[in-house]
């Protein structure tokens, strides 16, 4: 399995990273644990290993903490909605099963002959469901379709 370091960079909260807090989760917990928000530098807490598998999905491993990863739960949110504040839940999970596989959706740059490197981070769970921050509130939900809430940059690290 191929891996790569990573921070993921809000599109439309330039000065925002996604940020994630495993610490207590130290084994399976069925709804998730840690926290999961946003910071405005890239730190420890804000860089993942992109873990790519065979089936074409990818998972975002902390750096910090053992076998914790980004969970998104989508059940409550129906494909297609545009919810104003996003609901479902992000969180982190003690390994990597099914919430913790994601789908990287590239979005369409308006000019076909240019590479936007804009993308969506789509469930792989749940379908039609997307990664969504809300950086003037602090807040990393979900989203039923990919706006720009959902817009994110996969930056590189090491």
């Amino acid at each position: 399995m191929a891996v790569t370091r990573v921070a993921l960079h809000s599109k439309a909260f330039p000065g925002k990273y996604l940020r994630m807090d495993g610490q207590g989760v130290v084994k399976f917990i069925g709804s998730g644990g840690g926290t999961v928000n946003t910071q405005t530098f890239i730190g420890t807490f804000e860089t993942f290993t992109l873990e790519r598998h065979s089936d074409g999905t990818v998972s975002f491993r902390s750096t910090v903490f053992n076998d914790v990863y980004l969970r998104l739960d989508g059940s409550k949110v129906k494909q297609g909605d545009k919810l104003p504040d996003g609901g479902g839940v992000v969180n982190c999970q003690f390994g990597s099963l099914t919430a913790e596989k994601f789908k990287i959706v590239q979005k369409k740059p308006a000019n076909p002959n240019q590479y936007a490197g804009i993308v969506g981070i789509e469930s792989n769970e749940f379908p039609g469901r997307f990664l969504r921050v809300n950086g003037a509130k602090d807040q990393v939900n979900v989203q039923g379709s990919m706006g720009s809430f959902e817009e994110w940059e996969i930056l590189v690290v090491g």
